[in-house]
């Protein structure tokens, strides 16, 4: 199964692209004929379209089936999981981020992203850094004194930020109370600062399809570097719509 879910995750870099079972195998670092069977084995369930041309076989995501978005989201989700079981602070501040914005958001929620999450996953590794470097600084001093070490400050936190993008079935004002409990989540140390952009299904389609200057690749790319929260087959249904294969 993980390795299904690697191959279709390899089309995700040039969305609605078309790859050579050569291409697959080189880019994923495994023998040419295990990239072979198993993406004639995943064009027998229809989740690749597989084209003769020459002696090369060419290969694109089928957008048709719904098993496609399935076997993407489930690698998305196990991104998501291993973030959320991870030894970062952040990570059980994030699983509860996650649940405030379901429950606050219930059906109107499409989809929920972390736009920022490179920048949040390295907030949460200098957290961590800064705050053992304070304690061994203080155990270090409080031991040469004779006294008991002094709290870790917040002294030279940069402060997080949390770019969220929210997918809903409409685009009506958010309610204020979201991002008070969003904030009440972080601690005040972190000084957590939290900026939202909420779009409908098919104003995340118009922007995908955008063709001016490439925009749409470009928000594309954006949301790829994403930390899924929530709505992960629905995210994947839109991607798929977005960029059809030009295979055929």
């Amino acid at each position: 199964m993980q390795l299904t879910i690697r191959l279709a995750e390899v089309f995700l870099d040039t969305p609605g692209g078309v790859l050579s079972i050569h291409q697959i195998s080189k880019r994923l670092g495994i023998p040419y004929g295990t990239a072979y069977n198993r993406i004639h084995e995943m064009g027998e369930l229809g989740c690749v379209q597989i084209v003769p041309q020459g002696k090369a076989k060419l290969c694109a995501l089928n957008p048709a089936n719904p098993m496609t978005a399935n076997l993407l989201a489930l690698g998305a989700s196990q991104t998501t999981h291993r973030f959320l079981t991870s030894a970062s602070p952040l990570a059980p501040l994030t699983a509860k981020l996650r649940t405030l914005i379901e429950a606050r958001l219930g059906e109107r929620l499409h989809a929920a992203l972390l736009l920022n999450f490179e920048a949040f996953q390295g907030a949460g590794q200098a957290l961590t850094v800064n705050e053992h470097a304070e304690l061994a600084s203080a155990a270090a001093t409080a031991t040469a004194a004779g006294e008991p070490p002094a709290p870790a400050t917040d002294e030279g936190i940069e402060p997080l930020a949390l770019d969220l993008f929210l997918v809903m079935s409409d685009e009506s004002p958010l309610d204020p109370q979201l991002e008070l409990g969003i904030h009440a989540i972080f601690p005040p140390h972190l000084h957590p600062r939290v900026t939202t952009m909420t779009v409908s299904d098919a104003t995340l389609l118009g922007m995908l399809r955008e063709k001016e200057n490439e925009a749409g690749l470009a928000a594309y790319h954006m949301l790829r570097r994403a930390l899924l929260l929530q709505g992960f087959e629905r995210f994947f249904t839109l991607i798929l719509r977005a960029f059809p294969p030009r295979l055929l």
